[in-house]
């Protein structure tokens, strides 16, 4: 039996509102929110993909600095259609930074950075 079920990322952003309507805008997620009791917390859902967002009163240090040509990333989401995505975020005029690209690893990536300049990699690995 498998132990590990799922994974997901939790970003730290000081904007809980702004990181919610980019996710839900510009990238498609669902983030379920009472705006009344002014959440702090949040996760936000596409088809299987989480992201939690937590709000906090000052952005964190960061753990590295980028270095340019690395191509790390904060989180990858794997996709069973890359062209679709593509197009979703053409409709939905996502910022795309990159992409897509066919890596040498075999996977075609599309990359955004989110409002706390996170850089989230989308790719199809078949």
């Amino acid at each position: 039996m498998r132990q590990y079920i799922d994974t997901g990322a939790v970003f730290i952003t000081t904007d809980l509102r702004r990181a919610v309507d980019f996710y839900t805008e510009k990238l498609g997620f669902t983030c379920e929110a009472d705006w009344s009791v002014n959440p702090t917390f949040l996760i936000c859902q596409r088809e299987g993909a989480a992201i939690m967002l937590k709000q906090a009163n000052q952005a964190p240090d960061p753990l590295r600095k980028f270095t340019p040509g690395l191509d790390l990333m904060d989180a990858y989401v794997w996709v069973r259609d890359i062209k679709a995505l593509e197009e979703d975020f053409r409709q939905r005029k996502t910022p795309v930074t990159e992409g897509p690209l066919k890596r040498e690893y075999g996977c075609t990536e599309i990359a955004v950075h989110d409002p706390d300049g996170r850089r989230i990699v989308f790719g199809h690995c078949p």
